[in-house]
């Protein structure tokens, strides 16, 4: 399964910006948390060194017979000493980064002292909790206090061990706080109000960058419709402007090409008229009847493939405006004409079906369509078919059909199959024609042969 991506390119730009946006912030905060943490058990991990750096020197310079009230009175909530004859140190861990650097700051408080003499290491509360907790005597007399427990992993412990001159140990037990993570709601507030506020003016400059991309693209599909369509405004930031004169540029060149050709098409076949005039007079003064006949079948010829030719070149020009008809009656006038010349035709009339086009046309590319049928066929069946967001035109035959390897072809300009739909008088242009008009109005025409027989013409027009 594809992940989900938008499909536009605001969106993706969108989405692009604000998950870039989230997972930086994500980073950072992740980043800030892990050093502030080390920051504050390092903190508190050195004020507890000085804690226990005093209370050693005034041992140290007190009677000894002070010693067991100096201890009890060194007691606080979170903080226990105690004397023992072992280094209650020496029992955890002690390689931690935090446990060195206690340690090494407590040598150089005493630097007479030997590195023996002073144990320092340091507990995580576990998740579950360990058996051992319960067993030291300073951390069950530090979680005695109403404010901490070994179950709410608020805290974690820090041991001294410090021998003094007669070899008693006086053990220090601390529980140093874990950083507050109740900040971490504020934060994803935070990334929240940055992700909408950012979001919000990101895509209103995407939108508004990517709109220019939407007007050439509405540009390009009614240029291929109408050659002679509006241009497009020349304005906007430079790049944009740039590009749509360019584009109307190319509109223009287009639109010229298209008119020297239509004008050099019929400039061309009314000059040939004069010439085939000519000699359909001439024709017409021969004595050899057969001889004449086949000349004025050739003249005849000639002028139908110039007319084809200068039909086709306007169909590709598009230079009839557009405006609203009713479908339905359009297709039934073309049938009505047909039925009157006695082909066989068959069209139900649905209910009024407006749709905006080039009348004349789109006429008479159906027209060809449901000539091809008569001709080639035996007659034509006609329907139309409404669907979301098209609406199709069919006409079906019983002819023979078209062999599927000339399927591909048949569309070519000029191009007749072979002697099992019969010549007749066409020049391989009514589908040609038929298949520009129906490009021109936004829409696609399709044969295919039927499983029962003859052959099926679908055109289907943008609702």
């Amino acid at each position: 399964m594809k992940p989900f991506l938008p499909r536009s390119l605001s969106g993706q730009t969108f989405a692009v910006l604000i998950l870039g946006l989230v997972l930086s912030h994500l980073i950072g905060i992740a980043v800030y948390t892990f050093e502030r943490q080390e920051a504050v058990t390092s903190t508190e991990g050195m004020d507890f060194a000085d804690r226990v750096a005093g209370v050693v020197n005034l041992l140290e310079r007190l009677p000894d017979q002070w010693r067991d009230d100096i201890v009890r009175g060194s007691d606080g909530r979170t903080f226990h000493v105690f004397l023992g004859n072992k280094a209650e140190a020496s029992g955890w861990e002690q390689d931690g980064d935090l446990a060195r650097s206690v340690s090494q700051h407590l040598r150089t408080q005493f630097p007479h002292w030997p590195a023996q003499r002073i144990v320092v290491s340091f507990t995580e509360t576990p998740v579950i909790p360990d058996p051992r907790l319960m067993e030291s005597e300073g951390i069950m007399r530090i979680v005695e206090t109403p404010s901490i427990s070994i179950e709410d992993q608020g805290h974690d412990f820090v041991h001294i061990s410090m021998q003094l001159d007669d070899a008693v140990w006086l053990n220090f037990v601390g529980a140093l706080p874990k950083p507050d993570t109740a900040g971490l709601g504020w934060a994803g507030a935070y990334i929240l109000t940055i992700a909408i506020g950012v979001g919000a003016v990101a895509m209103w400059l995407v939108t508004r960058v990517t709109a220019p991309l939407t007007a050439f693209a509405r540009a390009a599909d009614r240029l291929g419709k109408n050659i002679r369509a509006e241009p497009l405004p020349e304005d906007g930031p430079a790049e944009v402007a740039q590009a749509a004169r360019a584009f109307n540029a190319m509109q223009e060149r287009l639109r010229r090409l298209v008119e020297n050709r239509t004008q050099i098409l019929a400039a061309v076949s009314h000059d040939l008229r004069t010439p085939v005039t000519l000699l359909r007079l001439r024709a017409e003064l021969m004595e050899n009847e057969e001889n004449q006949a086949k000349v004025l079948q050739t003249l005849d010829e000639m002028e139908t493939m110039i007319a084809s030719v200068l039909d086709f070149s306007k169909a590709t020009f598009h230079d009839e405006p557009q405006r609203q008809v009713d479908l339905s009656a359009l297709i039934g006038s073309i049938c009505d004409d047909r039925a009157d010349t006695g082909a066989a035709i068959d069209f139900e009339p649905p209910e009024q079906i407006p749709y905006i086009c080039r009348r004349m046309e789109l006429k008479r590319a159906l027209t060809n369509l449901v000539d091809n049928a008569v001709k080639y066929g035996g007659g034509a069946r006609v329907a139309l078919e409404r669907k979301p967001g098209a609406v199709d035109v069919v006409i079906d035959d019983d002819g023979p059909g078209i062999p599927e390897q000339q399927m591909d072809m048949i569309f070519m300009p000029f191009y007749r199959i072979d002697a099992s739909r019969g010549r007749g008088a066409g020049v391989g242009l009514g589908l040609s024609i038929a298949q520009a008009i129906v490009h021109g109005h936004g829409g696609s025409i399709r044969l295919e042969n039927r499983r029962e027989g003859g052959l099926r013409a679908r055109v289907s027009l943008p609702a």
